[in-house]
């Protein structure tokens, strides 16, 4: 039997078993029954563990912001928070035999896979870390200890991972400090291990499932305990004799290592408030104005709404539980229109008018439908597809033709001319060309309007039907870079314009009767003095058609959502601004922008809009952006009129969402997995196993637990499920001082160390370090805010919720004298801060073991991060005889390509100048040989770099197996709540290791493992190896050395 909710992360002692569900700590009768709420706080918990007498549990909460460790009597007053590290790691994870919480955290570290484990007192005193390395679990038994290395998620999330980041289980059997890894021929995942007796039992996926094993504590005798053959045993957890562990969303128990496992029966006590039902936010989506700019169909929450822009009723079109609706359009002005929905348990068009009738429309036949166009006169939808397809419907038949096809992307930019006959769209090619199309709606005709050359996109139709308007990235003006020899194109994109009949003449050219006064024609075109209501027909000429593209006169930018109004084209325009910013208010808005066709002139219309659209005629726009949808004139000088859609009454049904939400993740995969054929996974069957669960869960952070439950089993990297929106409050963020704290015997709260900043990174900020503060190793901190430091729990707990505000912190001196009071401005992460000190301590090791005579450089991700830390030293490092390159740790990205091109460089020749040292030819050229240094931590984008330092023959790759995971996402699709799910979509074949890096990694060349004992003692064997091999190279082949000047002839 199933107990109708979601349990994990279970633990027992005695009689009773606590577990988490629906965000908080339950309690329950281990023989089973009725469960009861441990916490109320409703935010997601982990880790709850029972002290070995039963009287105390201790957990993982955030419920003051980021995870820290709590704990409470069974049956005392409210818990007690333990930790103040403001570390997303930490994770509460057990119990020591002295009545201390076990926590492993980065916290104090430079990377936040450097997890440690803690000793916490429960008095909230300072903790001791504990000499076991890096570790993701510990347990402990009188002298014994055994660990589990670090891992980046759980290994349900990839279900039969065989990576570099695999769990690897550490034993000090006799508590000399020295660990045995076990099993190191077995590139299973190993993880939850635990004492029990004289074995340990761990969990395991050798047979392809997780499943609970026990081996002697030097890997013999193995025996398997439990056979699941479906979904992974996870969370086992011991009290020494018995295990318990959480098995497809129950509780099963192990008597003893001699027993058979079963199900525990429990049932929640009480109500589950996450799936009640409520009024859900009303925040426009998609939107579609009408041809008079009165009303507009919106979407809000996956329902479709007619909606009035100013008074009037609000009618819904399409509010369903369980389904999901977007894109809507309007098809005319008496309420009728067209959307995407998936009621049918595929994307098909729907057609009804508000309280009405609903037709739908080539359910199943879609595919994923990326984006859809209304033509003006109601009678076709164009339609892209996931599988690039372009079709046209004819909306009153649901008859559909195919009207272009491609292999290269997605076809997007779906725009009607006024007179419903011609389609203009976006057909891609090879990232990131792209050319405009044009075709006849009957599908009698199609048009290249620009070659491929370039990136064109945002076709639209002038309002006249004459001239086809687009942007286009096609201005080639580059820019010095600041830092290194280079030249880039920061922006390149313009509007363009291109008549579409030979005889049109260009809107900025000179005319035959002149240029009429404010924006007016003297002498308008017999043509236009009709006055009837037949749209303005549209000929096109395609003979020298992209000869007669021009450029509109306004200057090179970041230009997005290209629309045309009456006499007029609009469009955004994003700010140039760097991927980190320096530290300063941003760079600025996106702004909304007006070229008037005739006065020919840009105005600016307002900022903070995030999209708009244009009404039918012209006449009005329809604005979204911070201060929710509003409308306005399209030309100049009207009042901006907020659309308020507290009218929209719209009810949120949590488990009709979370079953929506789980089939339509489902979908995506099916139709974006980079390989047909699931990697031979039953994908459907995997679905129809797991959707019970979808009517269980009680929690948003379920769904996201399920989600990753489920694409796991897919077995590939990048499946990932993204909770939608941050997870900590600003306002509670811990504050963090940027130094080691101690405490003295008496009590005295004293700054040990304080991190040294770095300056050209403004988010490695030392707050005891700037101007005025003066504070320095052996200060005692006496209090905050004019409140005293407490002598147990130190100034943490007074830094709760002062992250990036001022605070008065009072300081006595360590050097004698009277107390100083001074301003200080927490920071809410040290990573980046204690990283820069990680570093050059890393360099000043190389430097010194080399003799002076090699450079270092670590290269922490493959994005902007990355590359400025790459280049943050790139030239005092390679001017060096040789250079270490270390990427360990490396986060993965996207400019592994640009990383290697440099590395790659030879001193090919030399620059002398007249009184100056001489200069290498190309620059930033390494001089002699190049080692790298890589680990399991080095992923994705890291994966690649050590593949591609092997196969360029760049040097030597010193360290252990790299993660394994080179199957890229683009995050683009969202779930109707904003949970991103990706779809593992861009596979890579690397030269020399073919298709096998996914799920292996990148063997290095010289294999060196850092053990426990290493990292206790600081040792650092893999760097120690690296500057070995970089001298015995120079030995072989020295540095490039300039050559003498030639002799006089």
């Amino acid at each position: 039997m199933t107990t109708g909710a979601y349990l994990r992360f279970p633990h027992l002692c005695g009689d009773l078993v606590t577990f988490v569900a629906d965000d908080d700590v339950w309690l329950a009768p281990i023989a089973g029954g009725r469960a009861w709420r441990f916490t109320a706080d409703r935010t997601p918990v982990s880790n709850p563990r029972l002290s070995p007498d039963g009287a105390r549990i201790a957990w993982t909460s955030t419920r003051e912001g980021a995870p820290e460790a709590f704990a409470a009597e069974l049956d005392g007053p409210e818990g007690e928070r333990l930790t103040h590290w403001g570390s997303p790691s930490t994770q509460v994870r057990g119990w020591s035999a002295d009545g201390q919480v076990h926590v492993v955290s980065a916290a104090g570290q430079g990377g936040r896979t450097r997890t440690w484990a803690h000793a916490v007192p429960l008095d909230g005193g300072p903790a001791t870390r504990l000499p076991y390395g890096w570790v993701s679990e510990v347990a402990v038994s009188g002298d014994r200890v055994v660990t589990v290395s670090p891992m980046w998620r759980e290994p349900s999330q990839w279900k039969r991972y065989r990576g570099g980041t695999a769990g690897k289980i550490w034993i000090d059997a006799e508590g000399s400090g020295e660990f045995t890894r076990l099993f190191a021929d077995n590139p299973a995942q190993h993880w939850a291990a635990m004492w029990i007796g004289d074995r340990i039992a761990f969990l395991a996926d050798t047979d392809g499932i997780g499943n609970l094993y026990s081996t002697l504590p030097d890997g013999s005798d193995p025996r398997r305990h439990t056979g699941h053959e479906e979904f992974y045993a996870r969370h086992a957890t011991t009290d020494g004799e018995r295990i318990v562990y959480s098995h497809a969303g129950d509780l099963w128990l192990l008597e003893s290592l001699d027993a058979e496992p079963y199900r525990l029966d429990i049932k929640l006590g009480g109500p589950r408030p996450a799936r009640a039902k409520r009024p859900a936010p009303a925040r426009a989506g998609g939107f579609s104005p009408d041809a008079t700019g009165r009303a507009s169909a919106v979407e809000i929450r996956g329902t479709a709404h007619w909606v009035t822009h100013r008074d009037g009723p609000a009618g819904t079109l399409r509010a369903e539980p369980g389904v999901r609706v977007r894109l809507p359009r309007v098809l005319d002005s008496d309420g009728r229109a067209l959307w995407v929905s998936d009621a049918t348990g595929e994307d098909g068009l729907e057609i009804g008018t508000p309280g009405g009738e609903i037709r739908t429309l080539a359910a199943g036949e879609l595919g994923r439908v990326l984006d859809l166009a209304a033509s003006p006169d109601g009678k076709h939808a164009a339609v892209a597809t996931h599988d690039g397809r372009l079709l046209v419907v004819d909306v009153e038949t649901g008859a559909h033709r195919e009207l272009d096809r491609t292999g290269h992307g997605d076809i997007s930019g779906l725009t009607f001319s006024p007179d419903s006959a011609w389609l203009a769209w976006v057909h891609p090619h090879q990232e990131p060309l792209s050319q405009i199309k044009m075709g006849r709606v009957d599908g009698t005709s199609t048009i290249e309007v620009t070659p491929l050359r370039f990136a064109d996109y945002d076709p639209v139709f002038t309002r006249d039907g004459k001239h086809l308007a687009f942007l286009s990235v096609r201005t080639f003006d580059p820019v010095y870079d600041a830092h290194v020899f280079d030249l880039s194109f920061p922006v390149g994109c313009r509007p363009y314009l291109v008549p579409l009949r030979a005889t049109t003449p260009s809107p900025f050219d000179p005319s035959l009767q002149g240029r009429g006064f404010n924006g007016e024609d003297d002498h308008p075109q017999a043509e236009e003095k009709k006055k009837d209501d037949a749209p303005p027909r549209t000929e096109v000429d395609p003979e020298g058609l992209a000869s007669r593209v021009v450029p509109v006169p306004v200057p090179a930018g970041r230009y997005v959502n290209l629309r045309t109004a009456k006499d007029a084209l609009l469009w955004l325009r994003h700010p140039l601004a760097g991927r980190l910013g320096d530290g300063t208010e941003p760079a600025g808005e996106i702004t909304l922008e007006r070229y008037d066709l005739k006065k020919r002139a840009k105005s600016e219309l307002g900022k903070e809009f995030r999209a708009f659209e244009v009404s039918g005629d012209g006449t009005r726009l329809v604005l979204n952006g911070k201060n929710g949808l509003q409308t306005r004139s399209a030309s100049e000088g009207d009042e901006v009129v907020t659309i308020e859609l507290d009218r929209v009454a719209v009810q949120l049904d949590p488990v009709a969402e979370w079953r929506q939400g789980y089939r339509e993740a489902g979908r995506l995969m099916r139709d974006h997995f980079w390989r047909a054929d699931m990697n031979g996974v039953d994908w459907q069957g995997v679905l129809d196993r797991y959707a019970p669960f979808a009517e269980r869960i009680g929690a948003y952070s379920e769904l996201i637990d399920l989600l990753w439950e489920v694409q796991g089993e897919l077995g590939t990297s990048h499946a990932y499920a993204i909770g939608n929106g941050p997870t900590v409050d600003p306002r509670r963020r811990q504050g963090l001082l940027g130094a080691d704290l101690a405490r003295d015997e008496d009590g005295t709260w004293r700054v040990e160390r304080v991190i040294a900043g770095e300056s050209s990174d403004h988010d490695a900020r030392s707050p005891l370090l700037a101007p005025g503060v003066a504070v320095r190793q052996g200060d005692a901190l006496v209090a905050v805010n004019g409140r005293p430091v407490d002598p147990v729990r130190g100034p943490l707990p007074l830094l709760a919720g002062t992250a990036n505000q001022p605070i008065q912190l009072t300081v006595r001196p360590a050097a004698g004298g009277e107390t100083r009071k001074v301003v200080v401005t927490p920071i809410a992460d040290e990573t980046r801060l204690r990283y820069h000190d990680w570093v050059e301590g890393r360099r000043a090791f190389v430097r010194e073991a080399s003799g002076g005579r090699l450079g270092y450089l670590h290269v922490p991700d493959m994005v902007a991060s990355g590359w400025a830390q790459f280049h943050r030293d790139l030239r005092t490092e390679m001017a060096y005889e040789g250079l270490v390159v270390d990427v360990r740790e490396n986060g993965g990205g996207h400019v592994s390509e640009l990383i290697l091109e440099k590395l790659s460089r030879k001193v090919t020749g030399w620059i002398r100048v007249r009184g100056h040292q001489p200069m290498r030819y190309p620059e930033d050229s390494p001089r002699g040989p190049v080692v790298t240094v890589t680990d399991e931590f080095a992923g994705s984008d890291g994966d690649i770099v050590s593949a591609g330092i092997k196969n360029r023959g760049i040097g030597p790759l010193v360290g252990v197996r790299t993660w394994g995971g080179v199957i890229g996402i683009d995050s683009r699709y969202s779930l109707v709540d904003g949970t991103v799910v990706t779809q593992p979509r861009y596979s890579f074949w690397l030269e020399g290791h073919g298709w096998g890096v996914e799920n292996h990694g990148v063997d290095p060349d010289v294999e060196v493992v850092m053990t426990p004992q290493d990292r206790a003692a600081g040792r650092d064997p893999q760097l120690e190896k690296a500057v070995e091999l970089a001298l015995s190279a120079l030995e072989e082949r020295p540095a490039a050395t300039p050559p003498d000047l030639p002799p006089l002839p």
